[in-house]
């Protein structure tokens, strides 16, 4: 996910993946900003005014919609 881009959650790749980030707050259909990259490869991801950091293998697993490049 490119950083500085409105994106909707469609998907995850793996049911465990969906469970973890629900327990983080972060639903399917979830509006989410990609803010900074980690060392390690992962993101920290905005959903309104919560931040959280994904690592590398869960921020691949998302299943993403881009809304700004949609607009443009």
């Amino acid at each position: 996910m490119p950083l500085h881009r409105r994106a909707q959650l469609e998907a995850t790749a793996t049911v465990d993946t969906q469970a973890r980030l629900a327990r983080l707050g972060i639903r399917l259909g979830a509006i989410i900003e990609a803010t900074q990259r980690t060392p390690g490869g992962g993101r920290v991801v905005a959903v309104g005014d919560l931040r959280i950091a994904l690592d590398r293998a869960t921020a691949r697993d998302l299943l993403v919609v881009e809304l700004d490049a949609a607009a443009s």
